[in-house]
């Protein structure tokens, strides 16, 4: 089987597991919860109110952070794992935690993200200075915050869009999201091989180009006007008066989703290529590890949390 084919038939069966994961995340959501209690906490609200797609980013962050804590590790710097997989998968659980705390107690606060990064750095410390001594002191405690922020703060920005927007609406706009930062990829790789000829960063990724670059960036607006009409229609992605109104709202966003999406595709091959890997790992046939799928949708999180939670709403 070529390799492409192999690509396109794990892109494929992937895209739809986790789609489906998310849209039953969605349908619970818009069922009653079930009245499962331990005392006075609803365990049935709880599974209602996120817990599949939280879930679903919790296992995706752990396996990106492991895959890019080897990478670090093959540059010869050591941070811990189990600080860097821990703290990394509370970023991402943070914000489901929050807002279902929230529902029961006024717990919710934006500072406990931040606090919880400070733990996790004194904790990367203490660990070099017991078990390693001076050795790359600084550079395995800054690798280390790098994964933990780079892996799962940005995938945190997901949980975020999906629980602070809420609901199907919630899971909606981060399957949109996603799906334009994909398209992206989808374009630009057509783009690239039909009409490139002009070298993107030839030392870095040699196979993008500038034509395979704007390809992208107009398959992600076209996709963002043609699918965000459905949900604006559908009061899913509703926009507000103004510069964001109905549908210049939509052409920014598929632009802004273009632009990280490139951005954060490059990222990844900047690690990857400082590693001296093609891939980050060998978990998914034809497609390489968890981070060479996840690499765009990281960077790019961020800006789909802050454009739908905070421009927009």
């Amino acid at each position: 089987m070529s390799a492409l084919r192999q690509r396109i038939i794990s892109g494929t069966l992937l895209a739809a597991a986790l789609t489906a994961l998310m849209l039953l995340d969605g349908w619970l959501s818009s069922r009653p919860a079930p009245q499962w209690r331990i005392g006075s906490v609803n365990l049935g609200h709880w599974l209602c109110n996120g817990a599949v797609c939280t879930l679903l980013l919790l296992i995706l962050s752990a396996l990106a952070a492991a895959e890019v804590t080897r990478l670090v590790r093959r540059l010869g710097y050591y941070p811990n794992r189990a600080v860097v997989q821990s703290f990394a998968a509370g970023l991402v659980l943070g914000p489901y935690l929050w807002f279902n705390l929230r529902q029961e107690a006024d717990w919710y606060d934006e500072s406990w993200g931040m606090l919880w990064v400070a733990i996790g750095l004194g904790l990367a410390f203490l660990i070099q200075a017991v078990r390693r001594g001076t050795q790359h002191a600084t550079l395995n405690v800054a690798a280390a915050l790098f994964v933990i922020v780079y892996t799962g703060g940005l995938a945190g920005y997901m949980t975020r869009l999906r629980m602070e927007v809420g609901g199907w609406q919630g899971v909606t706009l981060l399957l949109f999201s996603v799906f334009l930062v994909k398209m992206a990829d989808v374009g630009a790789f057509f783009a690239g091989v039909r009409l490139g000829r002009h070298k993107l960063i030839p030392w870095l990724s040699p196979n993008k180009t500038w034509e395979g670059f704007v390809g992208g960036v107009a398959t992600t607006v076209f996709c963002a006007y043609a699918v965000g009409s459905y949900l604006h229609g559908a009061g899913l992605a509703r926009l507000p008066d103004g510069p964001l109104a109905y549908p210049w709202g939509l052409v920014w966003f598929g632009l802004l989703m273009a632009l990280f999406s490139a951005a954060g595709d490059l990222a990844a091959s900047l690690l990857k290529r400082d590693a001296q890997v093609k891939d980050s790992g060998a978990l998914i046939p034809g497609m390489g590890g968890v981070l060479d799928m996840l690499d765009s949708p990281l960077l790019a999180a961020p800006v789909a949390w802050f454009f739908w939670t905070r421009l927009v709403r």
